[in-house]
């Protein structure tokens, strides 16, 4: 598998195996906003690779390698597997039942990056509006 270092300046340093999806549909960039930095398939050499840049960049250091990120990244609350990313908090849920599922889960609440989220009634009118976009719901922290 191939793995490549993406920046989008001012933003940010990541890695993916799949770029379109990750920094075009996820994150919603388009071609010209963001760059490739450096490719390769070796994941021990991109995932330290991604730690050092990020460094040398400026911006902040990730606390896991990249590498290390799909055996943990998966949270159980509410006997729901959401999956939590530096960017995104993806739930296991087709759009139609979103409403629902986040009715049910009010007050549910993790951790981030970027500082504890919580589901409330303003979040999942917020979420709605915005997921209509994707096939999975992805909930983007700012």
């Amino acid at each position: 598998m191939m793995y490549a270092i993406y920046h989008i300046p001012g933003v940010k340093i990541g890695v993916t195996n799949n770029i379109k999806h990750r920094v075009e549909e996820q994150q919603g960039y388009d071609v010209g906003e963001y760059e490739i930095l450096e490719m390769s398939d070796d994941i021990d050499y991109i995932s330290k690779r991604e730690l050092y840049l990020q460094e040398r960049h400026g911006y902040r250091v990730d606390r896991q390698l990249y590498k290390d990120l799909f055996n943990n990244n998966f949270i159980e609350l509410n006997n729901m597997n959401i999956n939590v990313t530096e960017m995104t908090t993806t739930f296991p849920c087709p759009v139609n039942k979103l409403k629902g599922q986040l009715m049910d889960n009010l007050g549910m609440s993790w951790e981030t990056d970027a500082g504890d989220v919580i589901i409330t009634e303003a979040s999942i009118k917020w979420t709605r509006k915005r997921s209509s976009l994707f096939r999975n719901v992805y909930i983007h922290i700012f």
